[in-house]
C-alpha cells in the first residue's frame, strides 16, 4: 500500500514544470545571480579597459565593372572581360586573400618589422620571460621566408571581405591596433589589388601578342611557301585554262560522234556487200537494194522500175556500184582508224590536263585559306598591340578608407554579454543549490511533497537560549511568534470539526526541530483560553529537554516515572508552572525502557485519568526516526502534530517519519514548519505567505 508521502511524491513527479516554482528558485537565488553577474561584469570591464588591446578597423569599398570599354575591335575574346557573376565575385575575393597579394602588402609596408605582426619583435609574455629568467633559453627567430609566411598569415587573419547585397560592390576591411595603420594597409591593399588586375591584363596581352606574333610569322611563311609551290606547279604544267579545256571536251565528243558514224556506215556497207553476194536472182537483189540508204543503188533501182533501164543495163550498173562499195569500205576503215586514234589521243590528253587542273585549283584554295588566316591573325595582332596600352582594371575604388573608432573591445556589449552569462551561470548555481537543497521552505512544498495538511508555521524566536523562551512568551504576547502559535492552536482545534482533540501529540523526524518549543508554546496558549485546564506532558524521558527551559533554581517536582511507579499521586502534586501558566509533568530517567513503559497498561490508565482531569494534554514525544516512542504514543493521541524544521530537515527524513507513523495506523494529522527564518523568507519572497510581511505587519509587536 502506497503511503501518503509516496503518493505525494508520485503526483509531484508526474506534474509539469511549475513556472512559478522556477521563478521562485531564481528569486531565492537572486543574490547568487547578482553576485556572479557582478563578478563577470567586473571581469569584463577590467578586461576591456586594462587587458584587451583596442582594435581599429579601416574599410575600403570597391566595385567590379561589368563592362570593359574596348577602343579597337572585339578584344574580349583575347583579354577576357564580360559579365560579373557570383562566381566572379568570389574568385576576386579569394584573389584579395591570396598570399601573393598579401605578400606584396607585407613587403611594401615592411610589416615584418612591425611588432604587431612579427611576434619576435613584440614584448615577451609572462611565461616566456619566466623561462628566459630561469634558463639560458633565448627565442630564435625563424628564417626570413618562414617569418614572412607567419606575418602573411597574421595579416590574412586581420582581413575580412564582404559583398554588399544586391550590388557588384564589396567591402575590404583590415583591423589593427592603430587606426592610421589600418587605413594605410587597406588602402595599399586596394591599390595592389587594382594594380594586380592591370598587371594580369598586361601579362595576358603580352602572352597574346607573343602568340599572335609567332603564329603570324608561321602563317606568313606558310603562305609564301604555298604561293611559290603554286607558281612552280603552274610553270611546270601544260594545263590550259578551263574554257579551252571545255572546248577540247566538245571536240572530243565530236570525234567520238564521227567515229560512231563511221562505224555505223562501215557496218551497213559490209552488210550490204554480204547481201549482194548472197542474192539468188535479180529480182531478189533489186528488192534488197530498195531497202538500203545508198542513193546510188536507189537511183538505179528507181530508173529500172521506171523502165528507163533494162535488166542487163541495170545489172551492169549494180555491179559497178558493188565494186565501188568495196572501195568505200576500205576508205571508211582507214577513216575510222584515224578518227579513233585522234579521239583516244585527245581523251588521254584531256584526262591528264583535268587532273593537273584539279591539283592546281586545290593548291590555289590552300593558298587563299592560308592568306585569309594570316590576314586575320595579322589584324588581331595589330589590334592587340594597340589595345595593350589602353587596358584598365576590372575594379575601382568607390570609397577610400578613413580612420575610424575602435571596434573592439566593445565594453558596453562585452559587459552586457558578461552580465548575461554571469546571470545564466548564477541561475544555474541557484538551480543547482535548489536541486541539492533537501529541506522545506514553504508550506506548499510540505503539502505537495508529503501529502499532509499544514497546520501552521512558527518563526524562530529572537532568544539566545532555551531559558529565555518562557520570558519571551510572557513579555511579548503579541509578537509574530505568539500570533503564529495562536494560529496553530486554532488549526489544531479544528482538525476534527466534530470534537476538539484532547490529547495532542507533538513529534518530529529527528532531534533539534523545535518540537519541545512548539509543545511548550502551544501549551501556554492553549492554557490562555478561558476555562481551559492544560497539561504539558514530557514523554521524551531519555533527553528530558523540557528542564532546559525552566529556571535552574526551581525545585524539581513530581516526575512522570514517579506517577507511573506509584511513588507519587497526581492529586497531591503541584504541577502548575507560574511562568508557563499551565501544569507541567516532566519526564525522568531510569532503568526502564521508554517504549515498554509507554506500552504498559499503567501509562494507558494514566492517560485515561488525565483525560478526566484536563481539557487538553500536550505530549512532547521523542523523534520518530530516533526511537519508537512516538509511534507507541500515537495510540493515545486525538491529534498528532509533526514538526518540520524550516530549511533543515531533509525531505527524505520527513517522508520516512510520516511513513513510520502511517505504518502503525496513526498518521499525522498535520505538519508544522518550525524555526522559520523571517529575514530569509522575506528575501525569498515568501514573507507574506506566512503573514510575516505586507498587510499584516502592523498587527505584530516588534521582537
Amino acid at each position: 500500500m502506497m503511503t501518503r508521502a509516496a503518493e505525494a511524491t508520485s503526483n509531484q513527479a508526474s506534474d509539469e514544470i511549475d513556472l512559478m516554482a522556477l521563478l521562485g528558485v531564481l528569486w531565492r537565488g537572486k543574490l547568487w545571480i547578482m553576485l556572479v553577474a557582478a563578478i563577470f561584469g567586473a571581469l569584463a570591464i577590467f578586461y576591456g579597459t586594462r587587458v584587451a588591446v583596442p582594435m581599429y578597423p579601416a574599410r575600403v569599398t570597391l566595385a567590379m565593372d561589368a563592362q570593359q570599354q574596348q577602343v579597337i575591335g572585339d578584344i574580349e575574346s583575347i583579354f577576357g572581360g564580360g559579365d560579373v557573376s557570383p562566381f566572379t565575385m568570389n574568385t576576386e575575393f579569394e584573389i584579395l586573400r591570396s598570399r601573393t597579394l598579401i605578400g606584396r602588402l607585407v613587403d611594401e609596408m615592411n610589416l615584418t618589422e612591425d611588432p604587431e605582426f612579427n611576434p619576435f619583435l613584440a614584448e615577451p609574455g609572462l611565461l616566456t620571460r619566466l623561462r628566459m629568467s630561469w634558463t639560458d633559453w633565448e627565442p630564435t627567430p625563424p628564417d626570413p621566408d618562414r617569418l614572412r609566411n607567419r606575418v602573411i598569415d597574421r595579416v590574412i587573419g586581420r582581413l575580412s571581405i564582404s559583398n554588399i547585397r544586391l550590388s557588384m560592390a564589396f567591402n575590404v576591411e583590415i583591423t589593427t591596433t592603430d587606426p592610421t595603420k589600418s587605413m594605410d594597409m587597406v588602402n595599399t591593399l586596394a591599390e595592389i589589388y587594382i594594380d594586380n588586375q592591370i598587371r594580369r591584363k598586361l601579362d595576358q596581352a603580352q602572352r597574346a601578342i607573343q602568340f599572335l606574333s609567332e603564329r603570324t610569322t608561321e602563317l606568313e611563311a606558310s603562305v609564301e611557301a604555298l604561293e611559290q609551290d603554286l607558281a612552280r606547279r603552274m610553270e611546270e604544267s601544260d594545263v590550259i585554262d578551263a574554257e579551252l579545256l571545255q572546248a577540247q571536251n566538245i571536240q572530243l565528243r565530236d570525234l567520238r560522234s564521227r567515229v560512231e558514224d563511221a562505224q555505223v556506215r562501215l557496218a551497213e556497207d559490209r552488210s550490204l556487200q554480204v547481201a549482194i553476194a548472197e542474192a539468188d536472182d535479180f529480182e531478189a537483189l533489186v528488192t534488197l537494194l530498195e531497202g538500203t540508204r545508198d542513193t546510188r543503188f536507189i537511183g538505179i533501182i528507181q530508173r529500172y522500175r521506171a523502165g528507163r533501164l533494162g535488166e542487163e543495163a541495170t545489172r551492169v550498173a549494180l555491179e559497178g556500184i558493188a565494186d565501188d562499195l568495196e572501195n568505200d569500205i576500205r576508205r571508211t576503215q582507214i577513216q575510222l582508224a584515224s578518227l579513233q586514234a585522234s579521239a583516244d589521243e585527245l581523251s588521254s590528253q584531256l584526262a591528264l590536263q583535268s587532273d593537273e587542273l584539279i591539283a592546281i585549283q586545290q593548291l590555289e584554295r590552300e593558298v587563299e585559306a592560308s592568306r585569309l588566316l594570316y590576314e586575320t591573325f595579322l589584324t588581331r595582332l595589330q589590334e592587340a598591340s594597340i589595345q595593350q596600352g589602353l587596358e584598365t582594371a576590372d575594379s575601382s575604388v568607390l570609397s577610400a578608407a578613413v580612420p575610424r573608432g575602435r571596434s573592439s573591445p566593445r565594453i558596453v556589449r562585452l559587459t552586457a554579454v558578461a552580465l548575461f552569462l554571469g546571470g545564466v551561470i548564477g541561475a544555474a548555481i541557484a538551480m543547482f543549490r535548489e536541486w541539492r537543497f533537501a529541506g522545506f521552505r514553504t508550506t506548499d512544498e510540505v503539502r505537495s511533497i508529503t501529502g499532509s495538511s499544514v497546520l501552521g508555521a512558527l518563526p524562530s524566536m529572537a532568544v539566545r537560549g532555551r531559558k529565555e523562551v518562557l520570558k519571551y512568551l510572557k513579555d511579548k504576547p503579541n509578537s509574530v511568534f505568539a500570533e503564529s502559535v495562536r494560529n496553530l492552536r486554532t488549526s489544531i482545534l479544528m482538525v476534527n470539526p466534530d470534537k476538539e482533540p484532547q490529547v495532542i501529540l507533538v513529534t518530529s523526524s529527528i532531534p533539534g526541530e523545535g518540537k519541545t518549543t512548539m509543545s511548550l508554546s502551544l501549551a501556554r496558549y492553549m492554557g490562555s483560553l478561558e476555562g481551559r485546564r492544560v497539561l504539558l506532558l514530557e514523554a521524551d524521558i531519555r533527553r528530558q529537554t523540557l528542564r532546559a527551559y525552566v529556571d535552574d533554581e526551581r525545585p524539581e517536582g513530581v516526575k512522570l516515572l514517579d506517577v507511573l511507579l506509584g511513588k507519587a499521586r497526581l492529586e497531591n502534586a503541584d504541577l502548575f508552572d507560574a511562568d508557563l501558566g499551565v501544569e507541567v509533568l516532566m519526564g525522568s530517567g531510569g532503568e526502564y525502557n521508554a517504549a515498554d513503559l509507554f506500552e504498559s497498561r499503567r501509562f494507558g490508565d494514566l492517560i485515561t485519568r488525565l483525560r478526566d482531569t484536563y481539557d487538553h494534554i500536550i505530549i512532547d514525544s521523542p523523534p520518530v526516526l530516533a526511537v519508537p516512542d512516538a509511534r507507541v504514543l500515537t495510540r493515545y493521541a486525538d491529534a498528532t502534530i509533526f514538526a518540520i524544521r524550516w530549511g533543515h530537515t531533509s525531505r527524505t527524513q520527513v517522508r520516512q517519519g510520516l511513513d513510520m507513523l502511517d505504518s502503525v495506523g496513526h498518521p499525522a494529522d498535520g505538519t508544522v514548519l518550525t524555526q522559520v527564518d523571517q529575514r530569509k523568507m522575506k528575501s525569498y519572497g515568501y514573507g507574506g505567505q506566512y503573514g510575516y510581511d505586507g498587510y499584516s505587519s502592523g498587527y505584530y509587536a516588534k521582537d
